[in-house]
């Protein structure tokens, strides 16, 4: 067991530490991207608001081709409306995001996602996905996945090898030894690993299934049947444009109350405005009451809560939550960034380690 957790530390070691500085970033991402772009993400709060369909034009007049997949509403007075989707961009397309004011539908600014700019626009969707695939692709958040289920393991190890046999528990809870001795080092490298364990081990999880959704699906179907979003099973129609707009689609959903909105979803491929929408059940501050409506007619096709109907579909449903914090509101967020400190932590501490027993 040394052995795996030793090498496993060294080998590992990088990955962790990347997704651990990455993911204290992104624990306050909109707080830090609103900061270094307060100009597109903030408007003076005000009562009047632009229908969408006014702010997707505008976007698509000032970004030709621009094609709006996902409208998130703002959340808060004065916040700004956040539109993405894709765009012909040195001819071929690209994904973007488009911030418009919501009093007028003038577009704010936009950007190009996944770009490599180092840049105040750019620079939190650079760390955003730095975390998620460092940049690279599909086969990365794979790789991430793998390290996840790898560290889940260790978590196993690593509490076995913290309550060595004749030693009594509580001490491996403390931290002992002169300052800047061996013993003060691996005290701490392992009282803080106990402290935080359940949290890193959270962590751990939710990184598994969130960069392996599929796979953990059917691994968790075994247990409990799962059941999908339901535009994930809908067929696919011819695309035609559509009869209704989406302030008629979100107004057939929520009459005139926009604020219970939180973002729309638009699927021409399949025929449906999704209109999400903020409910009793929801365990974070994303709408989780998905409303899909019929873009030729209005007419409500279905409507699926993300906490479904099993208990697998349960479990789904508190990944994101739990791995961003937001379940917990402010107090889970920091705590998932105390999370993030410590596993830096003990990256370097047993990198540190490591170094000194080799002397």
């Amino acid at each position: 067991m040394k052995l795996w957790h030793r090498w496993f530390g060294l080998v590992a070691g990088l990955w962790l530490a990347l997704l651990a500085i990455t993911g204290i970033a992104v624990t306050f991402y909109d707080e830090l991207d609103s900061a270094l772009n307060a100009d597109w993400r903030t408007v003076p709060a005000s009562d009047q608001v632009a229908p969408i369909d006014d702010a997707a034009r505008k976007a698509e007049r000032a970004l030709p081709g621009f094609a709006p997949n996902m409208i998130e509403l703002p959340g808060h007075a004065g916040d700004s409306l956040w539109m993405m989707g894709r765009a012909p961009i040195g001819g071929s397309p690209r994904p973007v995001q488009v911030f418009a004011d919501p009093r007028d539908g003038s577009v704010l600014g936009w950007r190009e996602s996944g770009a490599i700019r180092f840049d105040r626009r750019h620079a939190m969707d650079i760390v955003y996905g730095l975390h998620i695939d460092l940049l690279a692709g599909p086969w990365m958040t794979w790789f991430f996945g793998l390290v996840s289920l790898l560290w889940v393991i260790d978590h196993g190890i690593a509490a076995a090898l913290s309550f060595p046999k004749g030693m009594h528990w509580l001490r491996a809870f403390r931290t002992e030894g002169r300052r800047g001795s061996l013993k003060r080092l691996f005290d701490s490298h392992r009282a803080w690993g106990l402290w935080f364990l359940p949290v890193t081990l959270v962590l751990a999880v939710t990184g598994v299934t969130l960069a392996w959704p599929d796979d953990s699906r059917e691994a968790v179907a075994l247990v409990s049947p799962t059941t999908g979003r339901l535009h994930e099973s809908m067929a696919d129609v011819p695309e035609t444009p559509p009869a209704i707009d989406i302030d008629a689609a979100m107004a057939r959903i929520v009459g005139d109350k926009r604020g219970r909105v939180h973002s729309v979803r638009i699927f021409p491929d399949h025929g449906v405005y999704a209109v999400r929408t903020f409910d009793a059940r929801d365990r974070d501050d994303q709408g989780r009451l998905w409303h899909y409506v019929a873009m030729d007619d209005g007419r409500v096709t279905g409507t699926r809560h993300d906490n479904g109907s099993t208990a697998g579909d349960e479990f789904f449903a508190w990944q994101y939550p739990l791995h961003s914090g937001k379940v917990f509101g402010l107090a889970g967020r920091l705590l998932v960034l105390a999370g993030g400190v410590v596993t830096l932590w003990l990256c370097l501490s047993g990198l540190r380690l490591w170094l000194r027993r080799r002397r």
